[in-house]
């Protein structure tokens, strides 16, 4: 399998569907929590979270299988491991999504980070999608950090449609 024109069709076209998703909640909404689901993210949350992710976490992880990494190593090398653990990811999340960044500069800031991404898996050698590095998410193959980015985007998606099923009157009845 090619997996560099798997993965660039892959995440691109979920980076097109995370935005198309988030457009079809109304800009009055996207601040807001459906009310049957209280616990959840507003879009703009989520907006925040994946633009976040992309920089901190996916970009400095898929930098480690780039045969000439020295531009990046030292700053990657940092917020890799500072991420691996979890909860100081998170507390940084929380910390930076309190100082209430601009939604629309930061959709735009996530779809930078997937461009910057797509643009890295041409400069990826071919024979070592399966060698395994030492990420924030454990060893793990570059296979399966571009898989895990592609399923974080999807699992989004879905989240940024089910309140706009809701807001536009779409939804079924309980």
């Amino acid at each position: 399998m090619d997996y560099v024109q798997h993965f660039t069709r892959l995440l691109q076209h979920s980076c097109n569907d995370f935005i198309w998703a988030t457009q079809q909640i109304a800009v009055e909404k996207l601040n807001s929590v459906p009310p049957h689901r209280p616990e959840s993210w507003s879009v703009a949350r989520i907006i925040f979270h994946l633009r976040f992710q992309e920089e901190k976490v996916v970009l400095p992880n898929m930098r480690l299988w780039l045969t000439d990494r020295a531009l990046y190593a030292r700053q990657d090398d940092v917020l890799i491991e500072r991420y691996a653990a979890f909860e100081t990811l998170t507390q940084d999340e929380e910390e930076a999504w309190l100082q209430q960044p601009d939604i629309q500069a930061a959709l735009k800031h996530f779809q930078t980070q997937r461009t910057i991404q797509i643009a890295l898996l041409q400069e990826i050698d071919a024979d070592i999608w399966e060698d395994r590095r030492a990420t924030v998410w454990g060893e793990v193959t570059l296979r399966w950090a571009v898989t895990k980015t592609y399923q974080h985007s999807v699992e989004h998606i879905n989240d940024v449609l089910k309140p706009a099923l809701y807001w536009t009157g779409l939804r079924t009845t309980p």
